[in-house]
């Protein structure tokens, strides 16, 4: 998951969060203060109420076979749905307002507030919520009755509709998820927007850098943004240390082309003066001239290597590109690795008809030959080394080479293509290796915008696969692109 999505989600996260508090926030709030409001409208109308029923008398109704007291004077309580009910001590409703419906007539507006006022010592209000079988919610006001004298007289109890608060809060709750949600959208956008816009920087600095890699151009250097910010900075020390591993590397490659210079002459004239001395006949033990000999051409192979990966290095080998045919080339392979194998391994070679690409054919040689001899050279006596070449890999072709000698131990495999490495470290040095045929192979095979792999079991055999394109492009082909 990229920094730019993470970002985005923990931002639209963060706002979610937020909006949910203040959304709770708000509803709690609304519906607090419409409840106060309404508490002290059913305060208001109690005292209205007491007052009109302490002036006028109630009249005796006939009313489903029942006699009930009406208030008079309460009628203006009709159109603010206001219920009004006086109700004796011994809980039977002795009076009530004109607009109490029938259903209220059987039982008290709350009888579950009256009892708890009955049972109460100190006789205190009390607000509650009642709902009757049919009926909208209420919110009713159960107040107790005291006369001047302190004796209790009965019990009243004032109630209003909660249909319009409910009906508000469903809206209220409808307008937040909307207002929220599409608060949470257009932020989740515009969040993704800011992120992207902000890291824009970077994304270009990893883009320079892995063109960099690709191009394997350390003179290249990143766009250091005006803004002076952590990106600013970054891109400077990127650029400083570009610097320092440019001039690192040109120092590297300084060193390996004057050593190999350097070291030309004092090898010919060691392999001069052996030759004179085989010439002359002077009293020298041969063993010592050959063992001479072997390691003056042991170093002169290691000097011209070494001259031909600094030439890489330094990006100033060029390939002559031509028309190779592939099975013309192994038949080549093939009679040189006889020669090298003198019968000691079965070497072979098969290809496929008219396969033809575009490569370099003496730096193609010389990679193959490095692989034909290291395979001849651990291979067991009497075994088999394989060279095939077949097409079929997208617009790539490979070429394999593979023995069934001892193999490569796992932990080496990653680092076979290193300069200088050995597997077995004795028996190299004794089969006259330097440990740069692999690495120029490997940096051959790049240079034609290739890849080659290794295969190895210990005790099964090795496999190196060399996978070249077709035509070679005319700009850097990505190592993800291809055959793996």
């Amino acid at each position: 998951m990229s920094i730019r999505t993470r970002l985005t989600i923990w931002y639209t996260a963060i706002l979610t969060v937020i909006l949910f508090l203040f959304g709770v926030g708000v509803y709690f709030y609304v519906t607090w203060q419409t409840i106060q409001n309404l508490d002290s409208r059913l305060v208001q109308a109690a005292e209205a109420a007491l007052n009109l029923s302490l002036a006028r008398r109630p009249v005796l109704e006939q009313r489903d076979g029942r006699q009930i007291l009406r208030l008079q004077g309460l009628d203006s309580l009709r159109a603010s749905q206001i219920y009004v009910q006086i109700i004796g001590r011994s809980g039977l409703i002795l009076a009530t307002s004109p607009n109490v419906a029938d259903e209220f007539l059987r039982l008290p507006l709350d009888p579950r507030a009256l009892n708890e006022l009955i049972r109460s010592a100190d006789k205190s209000p009390i607000f509650s919520e009642s709902q009757h079988r049919g009926s909208p919610p209420i919110r009713v006001f159960t107040k107790a009755l005291i006369a001047n004298n302190g004796n209790l007289v009965g019990y009243l109890q004032v109630a209003s509709s909660l249909e319009e608060l409910k009906t508000a809060q469903n809206n209220l709750l409808f307008a937040l998820a909307v207002m929220g949600g599409s608060g949470i959208f257009f932020s989740a956008i515009v969040g993704a927007w800011m992120a992207r816009r902000a890291l824009r920087p970077v994304d270009e600095l990893t883009k320079t850098a892995m063109a960099i890699y690709r191009a394997e151009n350390l003179e290249q250097r990143v766009v250091v943004p005006k803004t002076n910010d952590e990106v600013s900075r970054l891109s400077r020390a990127f650029n400083e240390m570009l610097e320092r591993l440019s001039q690192l590397f040109r120092a590297q490659q300084r060193l390996i082309a004057d050593v190999s210079h350097e070291l030309r002459t004092p090898l010919t004239v060691i392999r001069g003066n052996v030759d004179l001395l085989r010439m002359s006949g002077a009293c020298c033990d041969k063993e010592l001239l050959d063992a001479i000999t072997d390691e003056s051409d042991r170093m002169a192979r290691m000097v011209k290597n070494l001259s031909l990966l600094s030439q890489m290095d330094a990006g100033v080998l060029q390939l002559r590109l031509q028309q190779v045919n592939l099975r013309e080339l192994l038949s080549t392979i093939l009679r040189s690795a006889q020669v090298i194998s003198a019968g000691r391994v079965q070497v072979s070679a098969t290809a496929e008809p008219d396969l033809v690409i575009e490569a370099d054919l003496d730096q193609l040689k010389q990679v193959l030959l490095n692989l034909v001899e290291n395979a001849i050279k651990y291979s067991h006596e009497g075994g088999q080394v394989k060279i095939e070449a077949s097409a079929g890999y997208s617009d790539h072709v490979r070429i394999s080479v593979s023995d069934n000698g001892p193999g490569i131990p796992e932990k080496d495999l990653p680092h076979i293509f290193e300069r200088f490495y050995r597997v077995d470290k004795s028996r190299s040095r004794a089969l006259g290796g330097s440990g740069l045929g692999l690495s120029i192979a490997y940096s051959i095979v790049q240079a034609h915008h290739g890849r080659i792999v290794v295969h190895s079991k210990e005790g099964v055999g090795t496999t190196f696969d060399v996978y070249l394109p077709v035509k070679q492009p005319s700009t850097t082909v990505k190592r993800n692109d291809m055959p793996a």
